[in-house]
């Protein structure tokens, strides 16, 4: 005979019952102490490790926290840790919609999947058209597979009235094209105008964007009296690729009239002028790098041909630059020795390199990118030859540097890149560990690290929100894809060339690589380029010299068959 289902089960409530008044009260079987902001929770670490992953690796292999009786739990503030440990002991927690992000982010962190489970649960119940675009940014970071599912529903069935929200304004722009590929047919007008509200939100960053977005519109589902003011919107206007495109739909539609609706009043030969034959023009700028260390060289990857632009007005070699709207950034690096000067070119007038304000830091070997109005950057190393955690980000529109939390590991010669809202700095010297940091909490957390081994000198790009990390030092080959989603890592297909402190970037969704140096003791000027549908890189060119330490940075230009553009 043995003891029944229910027996068995409240024999285990007794023994956690007691712990857990053991814990608050007596404290007599307690071996480790949390702290938070100054707060202390005594804990047994054998429960907490059965419960968390984060704990169990905690207090199982050889980390400080092993051996140390009092132990800091950082990015958990008290009153948040006392639930997490109340639901640890108890299995008892209350989730609310005021607080089940703080929750979510909780299970995440300390690993607890049965948490992580039951916020899901709560969380589908209460997705709405007002809160969908928020919950579905969660759902992504955290993979909640069936809440981005009922997002995505919600988003679809209340377009309208969801892109009203600042939540749509925060997008990024591989979210706003799933969003409208899952569009009701019926709301192409709603669409155009939460297009348009979206670009002018951010214009310096995203105009560039429009002729995509814009390109997935049904013109022909509108009425006429929409398409008039369509075509007096300015993005459509001076573009000329969208300004065909309506043309296009105009001919169409005059051909083929539709009841209860008719073209605008001019024949498509009298609007002719509004654009002429068209195409994107794809090309990349090589910014700097080790003996080209003040060039600046722009390569069309269609015609192979390349064209000198201003020079840089300091030398620059393992450096930083981005782009962000007409205009490039090049910040610090190593000119003789690590440098803080910043400066920054008008691709619009093509002028001379206007100096900028300095960083807080002389950097060299450091990473950047983009979110919204603010450029960030992490790690490197300062003229002492040590590698930094510190971080700082320039605002554009003050020119003004500010300091930001530091990074939890020291980087330099890192990958780095940003995703919505969220920073990602990937491996460098010494170090294939990789972390995140959501710039509205302003919190670092590790993530899972790389497949391969520590390097430095790679280069890692974003592409429909996943982070694409190339070459290195010691994985010179290497191409792997990280999903934050998913929380992981997969290797791809090699590099054809094995490349070091290259450059790569993004454009018209495939990966361009750049120069750097091989694998044998040579400096390279080649480019490959991979296609993510077929898993396979090509060679396409060579630069007009080879070039290593540099920065890439890719260009969209949209010329008419004359070649203006």
């Amino acid at each position: 005979m043995r003891p029944t289902p229910e027996e068995r089960s409240l024999h285990k409530e007794k023994i956690m019952d007691y712990l857990n008044f053991d814990r608050k009260g007596p404290k007599r079987h307690c071996n480790k102490t949390l702290t938070s902001d100054g707060k202390k929770f005594s804990v047994h670490d054998c429960i907490l490790g059965a419960a968390s992953d984060y704990f169990k690796t905690m207090f199982s292999v050889e980390m400080k926290e092993k051996y140390d009786e009092v132990v800091s739990v950082k990015n958990v503030p008290p009153e948040r840790l006392e639930n997490v440990l109340e639901f640890i002991y108890s299995g008892d927690i209350e989730v609310t919609e005021e607080n089940m992000l703080e929750v979510l982010e909780d299970s995440e962190y300390t690993q607890i999947e049965g948490l992580k489970s039951f916020c899901n649960r709560f969380i589908l119940q209460v997705v709405s058209a007002d809160n969908c675009l928020k919950l579905r940014a969660y759902a992504q970071r955290y993979n909640l597979g069936d809440v981005l599912d009922k997002t995505d529903q919600s988003i679809k069935e209340n377009f309208a009235s969801v892109m009203k929200h600042k939540d749509f304004m925060q997008l990024d722009v591989g979210d706003m094209t799933n969003i409208i590929k899952q569009r009701n047919k019926d709301q192409e007008e709603a669409v155009f105008t939460g297009i348009v509200q979206w670009i002018n939100y951010n214009p310096s960053q995203r105009e560039e964007l429009f002729v995509n977005l814009f390109s997935q519109i049904d013109l022909s589902s509108m009425s006429s009296g929409f398409l008039a003011e369509v075509s007096t919107e300015s993005l459509v206007r001076s573009n000329l690729v969208c300004a065909n495109m309506l043309v296009d739909n105009l001919v169409k539609s005059s051909r083929q009239p539709t009841a209860g609706r008719s073209p605008l009043s001019e024949p498509a030969s009298s609007q002719s002028n509004i654009a002429a034959p068209h195409e994107i023009k794809e090309e990349f700028v090589v910014v700097g790098g080790d003996g080209s260390d003040r060039d600046c060289v722009k390569y069309d990857v269609t015609t192979k041909q390349h064209q000198h632009l201003p020079k840089l007005n300091k030398p620059r070699c393992y450096f930083t630059s981005v782009k962000v709207g007409d205009k490039l950034y090049a910040f610090g690096g190593h000119d003789k020795a690590a440098i803080k000067s910043c400066e920054m070119l008008s691709l619009a007038t093509n002028g001379r390199w206007k100096m900028l304000g300095k960083m807080l830091e002389a950097r060299c070997n450091h990473a950047s990118a983009v979110i919204g109005n603010n450029i960030y950057v992490t790690g490197g190393k300062n003229n002492n030859d040590n590698y930094l955690s510190s971080c700082e980000v320039y605002n554009l529109n003050r020119n003004k540097w500010s300091r930001i939390h530091g990074m939890i590991k020291k980087r330099a010669a890192h990958g780095m890149c940003s995703i919505r809202n969220s920073l990602y700095c990937v491996g460098g010297r010494s170090d294939k560990s990789c972390e995140h940091l959501d710039v509205r909490s302003g919190k670092w957390n590790l993530i899972p690290p790389m497949n391969h081994e520590a390097t430095d000198g790679l280069s890692c790009v974003t592409l429909n929100g996943k982070i694409y990390v190339t070459g290195g030092w010691s994985s010179s080959s290497r191409h792997e894809c990280y999903d934050p989603a998913a929380r992981k890592c997969t290797t791809l297909s090699p590099l054809n060339t094995g490349r070091a402190y290259h450059g790569a970037c993004v454009m018209n969704g495939k990966i361009y690589v750049v120069g750097g140096w091989g694998s044998g003791i040579e400096i390279l000027s080649s480019v490959e380029v991979y296609d993510p549908t077929e898993n396979s890189w090509t060679h396409l060119f060579d630069l007009e010299k080879p070039v290593w330490n540099h920065t890439l940075v890719a260009l969209y230009t949209t010329v008419d068959d004359n070649g203006h553009q």
